[in-house]
């Protein structure tokens, strides 16, 4: 999918600002004077601006979503009343403007419910600032530049690939190397920040689905114990047969499922709170609508790398659901949110977090007395009844005794982080791990996520788990000879996904997500052959004055791994077909500075200024599609820094 950056007049956004009006009469002579002037110093001032220091453009297009928006529906879920945005700029041809299909649903990501959005309110793209003095650009910048086959055209990608390494994808990571003599290192955001910034919700248990639930789902969050694992029959075709280890059990927690908040009282016992992974599928909701009950009942599955921004449906079936996002990947690398409130710490109170990667647990446990905490990892491939945690690091944390606490904690990219009321936690080196392969997906990975106390009081109430970006391993083909790609549109675009060598392998994944073994197994396979037909083309080796720029929507972003090498021959420019010359590089994304705007009256929606046009027999036409509304409000809360 392109992902071009448009630009913004500057000039017109400068000659937009108004001065404070003047005190005194003014003969029509001197006003019209001064208006000329004011006109004059702001077409000189936003000239110098663009030229020497800034420029501001709008994003067309979702490729760096979440962190950016291009054109987009904002939804409200019907059935949990979670609030997500869905890309629209699929509905016009970016040239013209012109409405081509209009979308019709989408798949809540908070619960799976397809909503009809046809006639949600349709926004533009965020309007950002760009510095275009830039003494270095480091890795993880967004950046724009000019795309390097056709270079009046401007995109906007994450910078993740240096000049002078190579860069590999695997599992949804990135890792690169100086040298084939060095070894492959994960790359990690040194802005943690930038690490929270970018993270996708999977579930918000402040919005659980009541619909869900009283057609007779399961609660995700639930009081849970660990089970033999013997008692495990992966070979069961019984569709309510759950292969998770953790089940719901009774303990001393206490769930107000009206208030969502989770409350213990001191006990000695270590008490698990545990969420399991439940995914409603289409069939289950058209059940739903049809008798109001689940005919089967739901079971945890793995977490993938599904993302709501993507998932939409045409009105003429032109695009299908999950067209650009099939949600096929399984994803560990997750953040747990929570809100802790410590009523009442006993001798020996603690509180444990933990979050679950395959055969490795990541456990935390936090001595509320004294706010010391201490990072455990186990490793299930030699310590296979988890008894003997080992300890990999100690840090002080802000959270020691009675009072209300804002918990995050994460496993991304092989390294624990710990935030406590928006501090972070040092836990230095000792919370960093350097694997040597990947992880594989395991029964624990159905229930992955676990909070637990004891000898304290507590509650726990705003649950949200979150992702990380998962990048695909998509690539283009190429002709090895002199490294061009054939003419667009004479080709199938080349798009070798992890396992399309046989497509129906590949969605064959989908069918295990609650097997996590037969997944893993199915995956290495599908990799194995991926190595073995495109091996060569997957790795993205960088030459001086190259750099390598991914999508932070990576299911739906023509970026380094999708860019074709047709024009540049002709056009005397050299260097990879996936990289980005250093001279094309134009700036550093700072600041959205104007999102789209917030309508209100009308029942927020506001009335409508102008309408689309929209594609006709004999070319555009009116439509009653609505493109502006007024009133609106400034969307203070998306004006940020660009992380």
């Amino acid at each position: 999918m392109n992902s071009p950056a448009s630009k913004t007049s500057s000039a017109q956004a400068a000659a937009g600002v108004k001065s404070p009006a003047s005190n005194g009469k003014q003969k029509p002579a001197e006003g019209t004077r001064e208006t000329i002037e004011a006109v004059a110093i702001a077409f000189v001032l936003a000239f110098l601006f663009k030229t020497f220091q800034a420029e501001m453009y709008v994003i067309p297009t979702g490729s760096m979503a979440p962190t950016l928006l291009g054109r987009h529906k904002e939804v409200l879920c019907d059935s949990c009343q979670f609030k997500y945005t869905v890309g629209a700029s699929q509905e016009i041809d970016q040239s013209s403007g012109v409405v081509m299909v209009r979308l019709a649903t989408s798949e809540c990501p908070n619960c799976n419910h397809q909503n009809a959005i046809k006639d949600a309110p349709v926004f533009n793209g965020d309007r950002i600032i760009v510095n275009k003095q830039v003494d270095e650009f480091r890795r993880f910048d967004v950046v724009v530049f000019k795309n390097p086959e056709e270079p009046h055209v401007n995109y906007i990608k994450r910078l993740v690939g240096l000049p002078g390494e190579t860069i590999r994808l695997r599992q949804g990571d990135l890792f690169a190397r100086m040298s084939d003599q060095e070894p492959w290192r994960i790359l990690r955001k040194d802005d943690r920040l930038k690490q929270k910034d970018i993270q996708l919700t999977v579930y918000d248990d402040r919005y659980p689905s009541r619909q869900l639930l009283d057609a007779g789902a399961p609660e995700r969050w639930v009081p849970a114990t660990m089970r033999d694992r013997s008692q495990i029959d992966p070979s069961s075709e019984d569709p309510t047969a759950s292969l998770a280890v953790w089940l719901q059990s009774e303990s001393s927690w206490q769930c107000d499922r009206e208030a969502r908040t989770y409350s213990i009282k001191a006990t000695a016992e270590t008490e698990w709170l545990r969420y399991q992974h439940l995914v409603a599928s289409e069939n289950d909701w058209k059940e739903i609508e049809k008798t109001g009950q689940l005919k089967l009942g739901l079971e945890p599955s793995l977490i993938v790398d599904f993302c709501g921004f993507n998932s939409f449906a045409a009105e003429d079936h032109s695009i299908g659901r999950r067209s650009y996002d099939d949600g096929l990947f399984w994803v560990g690398d997750l953040t747990l949110n929570a809100t802790v409130e410590i009523h009442d710490v006993q001798n020996g109170g603690m509180l444990t977090l933990e979050l679950i990667e395959g055969l490795r647990w990541y456990r935390c446990e936090i001595d509320v007395q004294t706010g010391n905490a201490q990072l455990f990892l186990i490793n299930r491939l030699i310590d296979q009844d988890a008894a003997v945690p080992e300890l990999k690091a100690t840090a002080s944390t802000g959270l020691s005794g009675n009072g209300i606490y804002d918990v995050s904690y994460a496993n991304v990219d092989d390294r624990i982080c710990l935030w406590v009321d928006g501090t972070l936690v040092e836990f230095g080196e000792g919370a960093e791990f350097n694997l040597s392969q990947p992880a594989e997906a395991t029964y624990d990975d159905l229930t992955p996520v676990g909070i637990a106390a004891s000898n304290l009081s507590a509650t726990i109430s705003d649950l949200v788990i979150q992702r990380d970006i998962y990048y695909r391993n998509d690539t283009i083909a190429f002709v090895p000879a002199n490294g061009t790609t054939p003419p667009p549109g004479s080709w199938n675009e080349g798009r070798n996904l992890v396992g399309e060598v046989d497509p129906n392998e590949t969605f064959s994944l989908a069918t295990v997500l609650k097997n996590p073994p037969t997944y893993a197994r199915r995956y290495s396979d599908l990799v194995s052959k991926q190595l073995e037909s495109f091996g060569q083309l997957s790795d993205y080796s960088l030459s001086e004055g190259e750099y390598l720029m991914f999508g932070d929507n990576s299911p739906a972003s023509k970026d380094s791994r999708l860019f074709d090498y047709y024009n540049r021959p002709v056009q005397g420019r050299g260097g990879h077909r996936y990289a980005v010359q250093q001279q094309d590089l134009i700036g550093k994304a700072l600041f959205i500075f104007w999102p789209h705007a917030v309508p209100f009256m009308n029942d927020g929606n506001g009335y409508t200024l102008t309408n689309h046009k929209v594609r006709g027999e004999r070319g555009p036409e009116k439509s009653n599609y609505p493109m502006y509304r007024f009133p609106f409000y400034p969307n203070l809360s998306r004006m940020k820094k660009i992380r």
